[in-house]
């Protein structure tokens, strides 16, 4: 979720949890990424987050419970919880420049010489804590002390970011995992927009699923474990070598809060003119076309053809075919 509601502020601010949303009375954690997405340069001198502490449906941190808070870059900026569910971040140089845009990021030091940082912001983690046994809604509190004037001039801005925690049964099953498809791919592998049904001989194609980031998922086809896929924000396959209608089995594995989540994803593809490494017919066996034989071909019945058996050299077979 990313969000910059409930006040005005000069800096943006993205929040995300894990696990998402929220669930009660279980391990949490929450990222709070601070940038610059306005057109002008922003001076931050210090941002102070409150966190509602109680065991109310309205709070979200327990009681008596401590936060872990790190902060990156760690080499520019301090965070310290100064009392219970408060915590106040500090840049280590008294204030640090967010420059607007794609520039780089200027933190200005005491002795005024002047460090370049790139321009991802700031990354604020807090972590090594569980949410509250209620579910609802509570409201983070921040408040930013920031100068767009070189710091002739400083305001303090006050925000507020919603976090929702649900029961157990309904956050950790809120992941969005699905879709399985296979499309027809290119000769660079890139998949064509509209899922395929029956692929053509030697054609190459790509299985594709939706699941979260931090999933594991194992592939399975053919009979055989296929690969096992981690840490992907685009969750791909190729798939090359077909030659039967062939099922894909899809093992979607999930870690939250503690709990092991498992999904199954399954598909299905005709191959066109499938090839058959050894064929067993225990009735008649009729051919109308020219059959194309890789390997053993056997009939417990007649085989009846009003046309050649080949091998796979385009060779008429003489003899016995069984």
């Amino acid at each position: 979720m990313s969000a910059n509601s409930g006040g005005t502020s000069r800096l943006t601010y993205g929040l995300a949890t894990v696990p998402a949303p929220l669930a009660t009375d279980r391990p949490a954690r929450i990222d709070i990424v601070v940038s610059n997405s306005g057109t002008e340069a922003v001076l931050c001198k210090q941002i102070l987050i409150e966190m509602p502490t109680g065991d109310l449906a309205q709070d979200l941190v327990p009681a008596g419970h401590r936060i872990v808070p790190t902060v990156e870059p760690a080499d520019q900026w301090t965070v310290d919880e100064i009392e219970s569910g408060v915590l106040l971040t500090l840049p280590q140089d008294e204030m640090a420049a967010f420059t607007a845009g794609s520039t780089p990021l200027a933190v200005r030091p005491a002795g005024g010489e002047s460090v370049s940082l790139t321009t991802h912001g700031l990354l604020l983690r807090l972590k090594d804590f569980k949410a509250n046994a209620l579910a609802g809604t509570a409201l983070l509190r921040l408040r930013e002390t920031v100068s767009v004037d070189n710091g002739r001039t400083w305001e303090t801005n006050q925000l507020t970011l919603p976090l929702a925690k649900y029961p157990p049964a309904e956050a950790l099953t809120a992941d969005v995992v699905g879709d399985l498809v296979l499309r027809e791919a290119d000769a660079n592998t890139n998949p064509g927009s509209a899922p395929v049904t029956l692929l053509k001989p030697g054609r190459q194609a790509v299985l594709s699923w939706t699941a979260p980031s931090d999933a594991v998922c194992d592939i399975y086809y053919n009979g055989e474990h296929a690969a096992q896929l981690s840490r992907q924000d685009k969750w791909q396959l190729p798939v090359a070598g077909l030659t039967r209608d062939t099922h894909f089995h899809v093992q979607v594995t999930l870690k939250r809060s503690g709990d092991t989540i498992t999904h199954h994803l399954s598909t299905s593809v005709a191959v066109a003119e499938p090839v058959f490494p050894r064929l067993t017919v225990t009735g008649d066996l009729t051919v109308g076309k020219d059959m194309n034989v890789t390997g053993a071909l056997g009939a417990t019945g007649d085989i009846t053809t009003d046309a050649q058996f080949l091998d796979p050299k385009g060779t008429p077979l003489r003899g016995k075919l069984a």
